[in-house]
């Protein structure tokens, strides 16, 4: 596993007033990087930020639920919609940056064919879980889907054993384990198991981990902004789930459902699942831009366990919903303490590097 803080600080370069580039010490990136809650109004807008975030993820998995499931059963079609919003998000987020409308500037690149074929890999990737993913609501219900998802995190560990990232540590290894039992727990008094569902739920589960880690090596191979890599990923992504819809679903799409709509108001869902699609990426961009990535990571850890608590709450069978929660917990805590240490370690490589101690320093790092 990479030890992120024990790599070199290099020095941040932005242009200055004549145009040309200058070194920014690392004081000023911790200044650039620090929240923005210096006034009433920059809090309430990261708050807003902040909770649009957390709310727009299980609004558009209800969303595309009712939809599916009052008479029109296109679920890769909602896929592709979702993605060309996406697109439309990410190619305006880059014309906007080369206007300097916004503080992000769009990267320069030359053509990269190793970079065009493992956008495309991450795009395929990306569809399947996505098409999969939305199929799924056919077959399953949604407080079932979001309890099974309890496996993700060991499915995810098994395919970064796969793809050589790493292995976790033994305590996350276990946690994620026991909170596995009680996802088995949960799920077994369900009458509505379908196995097709059941299928390609973890069909879904298994590109969504895959589409995770290639993604994470993407990222870290070419230094991307998450709306770089968007622009990159998202075409590829809608050009597949395109594709998909045009096969599996288009042969049996009736006109009519379009003409005469199933249900009212069909124009405003369908509205609603572009909208927040687009919303759910330029939600995360807003959230990393006025806080950090922690923060991100710490608002998906909070969603999902208001999910699992949920469960505990409305179902009458709470033992395995109970030990799903109890170690959701510990493993986000033990993830947690781990992210605290690792970023402790590095302000304290950062702060060395500000006050000149030199590496022989007697000094010692924190804890």
């Amino acid at each position: 596993m990479r030890n992120s803080h024990m790599e070199e600080v290099q020095p941040l370069r932005k242009a200055d007033a004549s145009g040309e580039d200058v070194s920014v010490p690392p004081a000023s990136m911790a200044q650039e990087q620090s929240w923005r809650c210096g006034s009433v109004v920059d809090i309430t807008i990261t708050v807003g930020v902040c909770v649009l975030y957390t709310l727009v993820g299980p609004l558009l998995i209800l969303n595309n639920k009712y939809l599916l499931t009052s008479g029109f059963p296109y679920p890769i079609v909602l896929t592709s919609l979702t993605q060309a919003a996406t697109v439309v998000f990410a190619v305006a987020a880059a014309l906007l940056s080369r206007m300097r409308c916004i503080e992000w500037e769009m990267p320069r690149r030359e053509f990269d064919g190793t970079l065009i074929r493992a956008s495309v890999v991450v795009g395929f990737a990306a569809a399947t879980c996505l098409c999969a993913g939305n199929s799924a609501y056919l077959y399953l219900s949604v407080s079932f889907i979001e309890i099974l998802k309890g496996y993700a995190p060991l499915v995810t560990m098994m395919m970064q054993g796969f793809f050589g990232i790493g292995y976790p540590e033994r305590k996350p290894v276990l946690a994620v384990l026991a909170s596995c039992v009680g996802t088995t727990i949960a799920s077994a008094g369900e009458v509505h198991a379908s196995p097709v569902g059941l299928l390609i739920f973890f069909s879904s589960m298994y590109f969504e981990a895959t589409r995770l880690i290639l993604t994470q090596k993407l990222l870290g191979q070419y230094k991307m902004h998450v709306v770089e890599a968007l622009l990159y990923i998202s075409p590829a992504t809608f050009v597949f789930t395109a594709a998909a819809a045009a096969t599996i679903e288009l042969p049996r799409f009736k006109p009519g459902d379009i003409r005469n709509p199933p249900i009212e108001p069909f124009w405003v869902g369908i509205g609603l699942t572009c909208l927040l699609g687009c919303l759910i990426n330029l939600s995360s961009f807003l959230v990393i831009q006025r806080t950090n990535v922690v923060m991100l990571k710490l608002l998906s850890i909070s969603r999902n366990a208001g999910v699992v608590v949920s469960g505990v709450v409305l179902f009458g069978e709470a033992c395995g919903y109970v030990i799903t929660l109890i170690f959701f917990v510990v493993y986000n805590y033990l993830q947690i303490t781990a992210a605290q240490a690792a970023a402790r370690a590095k302000a304290w490589e950062e702060g060395r590097s500000l006050d000149g101690h030199p590496p022989d320093s007697p000094r010692s790092p924190p804890p």
